[in-house]
């Protein structure tokens, strides 16, 4: 997705940190922000299915309202379902509800598993206020990443996924 300067001063607008609505689980969790396209999404399920299983592992998983079901049999403690606004410039990318569950976490980890960028997959990511914060390199992503991933365009997405699940398992998460 290309993304304008003004949309990207936007989407910085609407990540900036907010306050616990509720009370917040100190428990450090796992935030995975699925792609919203169906393909990649099942691919990253697949990959990452031992991390949702794993009864050790406290996971929030961030999927596109549309396609929930393929969470269904995960372990995840919580899958929040984003709905996709149809204008980025006027409507917030994640709404109150969304927020909320966010902030109901401390997040120790958090990974966009979009190929490409996403605002609401990036935004989420970037707000969950994780140290580590995993993404694919583009253009603007330094701005919502501290941990870049170079998508080689002649490798499947897979190969990125486990080297993704590799560094994540590597940092004691």
């Amino acid at each position: 997705m290309i993304v304008s300067k003004r949309l990207l001063k936007k989407i910085l607008r609407d990540c900036r940190p907010g306050k616990p609505v509720g009370p917040v689980n100190n428990e450090p969790a796992v935030l995975l922000a699925f792609p919203i396209d169906k393909q990649p999404q099942t691919i990253a399920y697949r990959v990452f299915a031992p991390v949702l299983k794993d009864e050790k592992i406290r996971t929030c998983c961030l999927i596109n309202d549309a396609n929930p079901g393929l969470l269904n049999d995960a372990k995840s403690n919580e899958v929040i379902a984003l709905p996709a606004t149809d204008n980025l410039q006027k409507q917030p990318l994640l709404n109150d509800d969304v927020n909320r569950q966010l902030f109901s976490y401390r997040f120790s980890a958090a990974m966009d598993l979009s190929p490409d960028f996403h605002p609401y997959t990036a935004a989420a990511v970037l707000k969950s206020g994780a140290a580590m914060r995993f993404g694919f390199r583009s253009d603007i992503s330094d701005y919502f990443y501290n941990i870049q991933i170079s998508k080689k365009n002649d490798d499947p997405i897979e190969a990125s996924y486990r080297y993704m699940l590799r560094l994540l398992q590597n940092s004691g998460n």
